[in-house]
Formats: C-alpha cells, sequence, structure tokens
C-alpha cells in the first residue's frame, strides 16, 4: 500500500523542526566544549507550530484562505454562548462505564466539542476585550511618559507592575486592534492560536463590506443569571 504524501505546509514545519534539531545539537557541543566556564550561548529560536501539528495542517490551517473561504469556516464555527460548564459535571460525565452504548459514547464526544468550542469563544472574548484595555493602557502610558510622570518604557513598566510579558501582551494587542469592534467573534469557537495565525486574513476579510457588515452585528451576552446548563440535552450549535 503506498503511502501519502506530506503537504506542502506539512513538509515546511518538517524541515523546520529538522533545522531547529540541528542547530541545538550544536549549541549542546559548544556548551560541553566551552565548559562550565564558558559563556551561554543564545538558544535557537523554537518554530512556533508544535511538531505534532503536522497531523492537523489540513485546508482551513493552509498558508492562505480566500476571504470567503474565511468567512464561512468562522462562521461555521460559532458557538452557542448561552450555557454554562460546570467544572463538577463535566469532569464526572466523561468518564466510561462497562456497559456504555455506542450511542452514549457519540453522544458525549459531541457535546465535549460543543463545551469545547464555548470555552474557546469565551476565552476569545475575554482576550479581545483584555488586548483593548493593554492597548488603552499602553496609550495612557506614552502620555504619562510624554508628560516626565513615568521615565520606564511600556514593556518594563508592564513587567514590574504586574509580571506580564509584553510579549504576549503584543499578541492580544494586535488581536484587539483587527477584532475590537467585531462582537460576533465573541461567538467564535476557535482556539486562539488559530485567530492569531490568521490575523492578517481576518482583517482583509473585514475590509470587504458584506463580511465587515456581519462581523459587527451586535451581540446580547447573557448574564450570569441568564446562563442555562450546558449539560441540557436539546443543547445544539
Amino acid at each position: 500500500m503506498e503511502s501519502q504524501q506530506w503537504n506542502i505546509n506539512q513538509k515546511q514545519l518538517i524541515n523546520e523542526y529538522r533545522i531547529y534539531h540541528q542547530k541545538m545539537g550544536l549549541l549542546v557541543n559548544e556548551i560541553d566544549s566551552n565548559g562550565p566556564t564558558g559563556k551561554m550561548p543564545k538558544l535557537p529560536k523554537k518554530p512556533k507550530q508544535r511538531l505534532s501539528d503536522i497531523y492537523g495542517l489540513t485546508k482551513v490551517n493552509k498558508e492562505k484562505m480566500t476571504p470567503q473561504e474565511l468567512h464561512q469556516y468562522l462562521s461555521d464555527n460559532i458557538a452557542d454562548i448561552n450555557h454554562i460548564i460546570s467544572r463538577e459535571t463535566f469532569g464526572n460525565v466523561y468518564l466510561l462505564s462497562g456497559n456504555e452504548s455506542e450511542k452514549n459514547i457519540v453522544d458525549k464526544l459531541n457535546k465535549g466539542i460543543r463545551n469545547l468550542k464555548r470555552q474557546d469563544a469565551q476565552t476569545l472574548l475575554i482576550y479581545i476585550n483584555f488586548g483593548n484595555f493593554l492597548n488603552l493602557t499602553k496609550t495612557w502610558l506614552e502620555n504619562e511618559r510624554k508628560e516626565g510622570r513615568i521615565k520606564q518604557s511600556w514593556s518594563a513598566w508592564l513587567k514590574e507592575k504586574t509580571g506580564y510579558s509584553d510579549d504576549h501582551a503584543r499578541k492580544l494587542r494586535a488581536l484587539a486592534k483587527v477584532l475590537h469592534g467585531y462582537e460576533q467573534f465573541f461567538h467564535v469557537g476557535l482556539p486562539l492560536n488559530f485567530i492569531l495565525r490568521k490575523l492578517k486574513e481576518i482583517d482583509i476579510m473585514l475590509q470587504i463590506p458584506e463580511h465587515n457588515a456581519f462581523w459587527k452585528r451586535p451581540v446580547a451576552l447573557p448574564t450570569t443569571n441568564n446562563l442555562q446548563s450546558s449539560e441540557d440535552n436539546s443543547l445544539t450549535l
């Protein structure tokens, strides 16, 4: 039986890891040769994606999607955020008994996927709003520096006051610059890493009037009192 070939994106990631580990091997040899008094050399940059991601590099993760493909994929992954996820229930329900039927197992799998999408949507909402607050805070700090009331740079001030790295804050600020004001993204049940990877393409997509209007539609976020149990058997996406 002939094995399938890696696609171009999978092959690229494999090569990135091959180069990374070659550099790491050379670095380890250098450290060994220099001895304990030698200076620590600079570590090579690790690939952004995990090597295991090669098994998930399908069409939606290809280098580029058309604006219409991206809009369709994002809208197909809109989640129901009107349900609360109970940690206790979520932990107890995902156990298998000896006589579990296939139907029950499939039901649990589908319910788990819905819960994961809901959690991703909740995470995206928090990151967009927090990223916007980071942008507002950075603008405030720049004004404080201009007036001479604060001397530190943004990254130094953020690290000292919160312990939060600007490397991660920068990603959230970029996220908010593109998505803040587009409330339909509060319902998108996709991992943050995927959204960050596609951010430039999303920005281009939002320049198309019909897509812009769709994602700018306001949403009514449920209050805590209005949230329903995620264990509702009638729950659908």
